[in-house]
């Protein structure tokens, strides 16, 4: 049975959301899924031990999540080596404008390239904007990045962003890597 390890990096816990359906798929499909949450949990085997490692965070200001960025570099070696894949969770990726959906891009692109890691398969994906959970200052900071994006701008409550038929359709792509593991290997990198 192939066995994948499915470990993100969240503030709000939409990364975990998003990661938790990608898993969903998986274990629908036959695999052994190991969440990890990548500020508590260190996964419990080696990572070449697994059949696929996939990498979520979410991306709020100031880029990955530290947790994930610190996990990468640790590991981007044995990332370039098993299949591996990479998903980022932003309001920049849910924008209205093609400036915002193209600057969520470039941060995964200038992550990937800073970690010397080039995963099979790489998403960009809308999040949450959830002002009653963040502090004043970034209250603040998202309102007015929403505004200058078109994004809603209501603080009294949370606004969901994610687009669920995306996520389904990169639960399936990663469904598929990890069903075809020995080709894994020759397959070339799709970007979602």
């Amino acid at each position: 049975m192939s066995r994948v390890l499915i470990i993100f990096g969240t503030s709000y816990g939409q990364t975990e959301k998003i990661a938790r359906r990608i898993g969903a798929d998986l274990e629908t499909a036959g695999t052994a899924v190991e969440y990890c949450n990548a500020a508590k949990d260190h996964p419990s085997m080696d990572l070449k031990q697994y059949s696929a490692v996939v990498v979520g965070s979410s991306l709020i200001a100031r880029g990955a999540q530290k947790s994930i960025q610190q996990f990468v570099s640790a590991n981007a070696g044995v990332l370039n080596e098993v299949p591996s894949v990479y998903f980022q969770v932003s309001a920049s990726a849910g924008s209205a404008s093609q400036e915002g959906r193209n600057a969520a891009w470039r941060a995964i692109e200038g992550f990937l390239k800073h970690q010397h890691w080039a995963p099979k398969l790489t998403a960009s994906l809308a999040g949450a904007i959830n002002y009653t959970k963040y502090p004043f200052l970034l209250r603040w900071y998202m309102k007015r990045a929403a505004a200058r994006n078109g994004g809603n701008t209501d603080t009294s409550r949370d606004h969901e962003l994610t687009d669920w038929k995306q996520v389904n359709q990169f639960a399936a792509d990663v469904t598929s890597l990890v069903a075809s593991v020995p080709e894994a290997a020759s397959e070339p990198a799709l970007r979602r």
